[in-house]
């Protein structure tokens, strides 16, 4: 069991994914500058109740994540870039003084790395339909080169109800996330 900083998001981040975010609220600017003092990461989690300014309720699942780049805006706000790595559940959490919420965490087993099968070029010519849209660019992707990252990508990137896209970071086998996001496609799409 760790204990951990959480920051609440109002979506899913995914091993492999970089996302950017835009920091103001004193807690957070506290956890960054912690953050990248220790040269350690935090906890990313999505809200199950709340918003991301004020409390948050988060469910019990998330993504530790580390700071890949970060610069001071114009306008005052700090500008981070993190990178999800690796998956934990959430045990029990409480807020600090200041608002920032914590998280008593256990880690979640690292996948066996697994090829893309070629049953899944379909799913691949999602996976590049779905990243031209403008909307996705501010959220960064390596490139593909196995199952586990095509499974992430596109639970990124689905339109999908938060119930899952829990489900699917609690996965522990990427071929199977596949098979479930191929038997889901369809139903998923049309919401």
């Amino acid at each position: 069991m760790s204990l951990i900083p959480l920051f609440p998001l109002n979506m899913m981040l995914f091993p492999g994914v970089t996302l950017p975010l835009r920091i103001f609220e004193q807690r957070y600017l506290r956890l960054v500058t912690e953050t990248l003092k220790s040269d350690t990461g935090f906890g990313v989690a999505l809200i199950r109740e709340g918003r991301e300014v004020g409390p948050a309720d988060v469910w019990p699942l998330g993504l530790y994540v580390r700071i890949v780049d970060w610069s001071q805006g114009e306008e005052g706000l700090l500008h981070i870039d993190i990178a999800g790595e690796t998956r934990f559940r959430v045990l029990d959490t409480f807020r600090e003084d200041d608002g920032l919420l914590m998280g008593d965490v256990e880690w979640l087993p690292d996948e066996e790395s697994h090829p893309v099968p070629e049953s899944c070029d379909g799913l691949l010519a999602v996976l590049n339909e779905l990243k031209q849209h403008a909307s996705m660019l501010s959220l960064k992707f390596a490139p593909v080169d196995s199952a586990e990252a095509l499974s992430w990508q596109l639970a990124q990137l689905l339109p999908l109800e938060d119930a899952a896209r829990v489900e699917l970071l609690a996965s522990p086998d990427p071929l199977e996330r596949l098979a479930s996001i191929a038997a889901n496609l369809d139903r998923w799409t049309r919401q």
